[in-house]
């Protein structure tokens, strides 16, 4: 039986078939990731201008799972990470990196006063919750970040903004390290959200 030829192409059916199959297969690759548990996840990035002055405002989701809970009960702290990237489009060369920046948070809860404690590493400052669910809110919630400054950017240039949030574990009582030393399950970081 011959395979049933696509007109005015030497290509058959079935090859065109693969080819939408695994187009298919690439293009809900990104959803898989998202949909994958404890991930973070950058829900919404934008900038605003103030006073010549880019701000930057990023919502991330951060996931609440067991381990997490556990983890932060038994005295291990977790590091947040924000990173910032601009990039200048160039035509017909790599594109140049002009800001690459990282805003750093840690999550711990303290025992005595039942409080989640979240500290503001780059920028200083710390805040109280009573619940993990509004510390991990917080964490994911960066309003008026500024990441570049109007002199440093070209009137006539193109540039891409790209945001990536990660979650890693941070310091640990002794008697937890020993056990966690070939562990890298705190280490998760989200996808790209980029923007022109």
């Amino acid at each position: 039986m011959d395979a049933l030829r696509i007109p005015g192409s030497g290509w058959t059916a079935a090859v065109a078939l693969k080819g939408l199959v695994l187009a298919l297969l690439l293009a809900c690759a990104p959803l898989a990731r998202a949909a994958e548990p404890g991930i973070p996840a950058v829900t919404s990035a934008y900038v605003t201008v103030q006073d010549g002055v880019f701000l930057l405002n990023v919502r991330t989701e951060y996931p609440l799972t067991e381990d997490l809970r556990r983890a932060l009960d038994d005295g291990v702290t977790l590091n947040f990470d924000l990173q910032a990237l601009v990039q200048k489009r160039r035509r017909y060369w790599y594109d140049a990196d002009l800001v690459d920046v990282t805003l750093r948070r840690e999550l711990s809860w303290h025992a005595v006063s039942e409080r989640y404690v979240l500290k503001d590493l780059s920028l200083g400052g710390q805040q109280l919750f009573t619940s993990l669910e509004d510390a991990l809110a917080a964490a994911g919630t960066v309003q008026g970040w500024p990441v570049v400054v109007e002199p440093q950017l070209d009137p006539d240039g193109i540039y891409e903004i790209s945001v990536r949030a990660g979650m890693r574990r941070g310091r640990m009582p002794d008697a937890l390290r020993l056990l966690a030393f070939w562990s890298d399950a705190w280490s998760r970081s989200s996808d790209w959200y980029v923007w022109v």
